[in-house]
This record gives structure tokens, sequence and C-alpha cells, in this order.
């Protein structure tokens, strides 16, 4: 549990960081954001979790699949024109 809530601090960080862009650019500033929150913990997981096999709660392999599967979404929101730009 501790882990998810790190990640969703991570993500409260890059939508506080977002919310100061200029709206037309918010959306592709969010997903930048996100990803890089996700290579991040994608580097975490390299360098201190073990492998992603057989554990009963989330690791950083997940919090990594989290963030870039979030970034997609708003990439995927943006396009269908969900924050009307």
């Amino acid at each position: 549990m501790a882990l998810f809530t790190d990640w969703l601090i991570s993500v409260a960080l890059c939508l506080g960081l977002a919310m100061i862009l200029p709206m037309p650019s918010m959306p592709v500033g969010l997903a930048a954001l996100l990803s890089l929150a996700g290579f991040v913990w994608l580097g975490q997981a390299i360098t201190r979790a073990g492998p992603p096999v057989d554990s009963p709660h989330l690791t950083a392999w997940d919090a990594a699949l989290l963030s870039f599967a979030a970034s997609f979404g708003v990439q995927a929101a943006a396009h269908l024109g969900a924050f009307g730009s």
C-alpha cells in the first residue's frame, strides 16, 4: 500500500506541475510528465526491485506500468478532444 501512495503522490505532483501550463499545452505537458515519472519508476524497478514475478503486492514495476498507462490515457483523451482544445 505504501508504494501505491508513493505512486499517487508522483501523479499528484505531475498534475500540479501541468496545471500551471497554459491550457493548449497542458495535456501534452501532463503526458510528458507522466512518461517521465514512468521512466523514474522504471529506473527504480531496474536498480532496486526484484523481478516482477509472483509478487502479491504492487512493485515499482507496477508503478512504472501505471504511469505509462496514465500517460497514454491522457494522450488518447487529448486526441479525442476531452480537454476542449
